[in-house]
């Protein structure tokens, strides 16, 4: 894809995320932090012997990684997935969630700590008191068990040409937040095409289904719509990786 229609695109979905209020807001909205924060606020978390989950927040100007300290060294680690969450409360908390493998490369040893380092991603464009590095605190990994479980989707089925309705397993152990994941076409207006994007929509006390319209316009090339299930509990998120879209088209 041209750089300018990538741009045009990030753009147009960063502005959506300011619009979309409700059960459906935009998936991949970062938040920047103040201007110039000496730090950077993040928790994590074991989701098994390998994976940990990390829960930050998001100053768009730099670009970020995850190290661990282990056996008094310390080593960038493997992100396996990351995506930008919603977390529910007063206003809105957009967080990078990122999942990390601490066991690439042979290791096998539990980290004593992890650490964030976000690095200004272009320098020259900002002035001097701009730090050019961010770092968090020394991290000590909460146990997997405050990592929350997802329900399964079940199915989704046709109620008509351009309707689905998702089902999907109760929600166990009483999440802050339970969310269907959607991933549709969305119609840019600044550069005039249809491009996949991806939707967090909340889901309201004890629902076990959702229904969904399917896009539906000749201009729309990929037809794929995904859902999958997304739940957040005591500031952190499910695993990433479990996560299974079921697809349909339009």
């Amino acid at each position: 894809m041209p750089p300018r229609i990538a741009t045009a695109i990030a753009t147009s979905a960063l502005s959506l995320g300011a619009l979309v209020s409700g059960a459906g807001v935009a998936a991949a909205a970062p938040s920047a932090t103040t201007a110039g924060a000496p730090a950077v606020s993040a928790r994590a978390a074991a989701v098994d012997g390998c994976s940990y989950q990390v829960v930050r927040d998001d100053d768009s100007r730099y670009v970020y990684s995850v190290s661990a300290v282990i056996g008094g060294v310390t080593r960038e680690l493997k992100v396996q997935k990351e995506d930008f969450v919603r977390f529910p409360g007063p206003g809105v908390d957009w967080r990078k969630v990122a999942q990390v493998d601490v066991c690439a490369g042979g290791q096998g040893q539990a980290p004593t700590a992890l650490r964030v380092t976000g690095k200004l991603d272009n320098p020259d464009g900002y002035d001097s008191s701009v730090p050019r590095t961010i770092r968090s605190a020394d991290i000590k990994p909460a146990a997997s068990s405050v990592i929350p479980k997802a329900p399964a989707v079940t199915s989704v089925d046709r109620l008509d040409a351009a309707t689905v309705r998702v089902n999907w397993k109760p929600a166990q152990g009483n999440p802050d937040q339970v969310m269907l994941m959607e991933t549709k076409p969305f119609y840019s207006s600044e550069i005039g095409i249809w491009h996949p994007y991806t939707f967090q929509r909340d889901v309201q006390g004890g629902a076990t289904s959702m229904d969904r319209k399917l896009e539906r316009d000749s201009d729309i090339k990929d037809r794929r719509h995904s859902y999958w299930m997304r739940v957040v509990k005591g500031g952190f998120v499910s695993d990433l990786r479990a996560e299974k879209p079921i697809t349909v088209e339009s």
